[in-house]
């Protein structure tokens, strides 16, 4: 299974685009739902660098790996 994002750039085409993606869900092909604002990524808060020690502990990465190493593993 994959995971896409789509933004719409036109207005004028949302509609259709809205109505393509319903139709496919119905067939059962897709499944999707709408984001609000506050759902996108842009608006997530970064992680406080205490989290992300947790983040590391947990994972447990530290004895493994240095700081730089385990954000970049973690993706953080």
């Amino acid at each position: 299974m994959k995971t896409f994002q789509v933004t719409v750039t036109s207005s004028s085409v949302e509609s259709e685009i809205k109505s393509f993606l319903d139709s496919m869900a119905q067939r059962g092909v897709i499944t999707f739902k709408e984001l609000s604002d506050d759902d996108s990524p842009e608006a997530a808060t970064p992680a406080s660098e205490e989290q992300v020690q947790e983040m590391i502990d947990e994972a447990e990465l530290k004895p493994y790996y240095s700081d730089s190493e385990a954000k970049d593993i973690l993706k953080l």
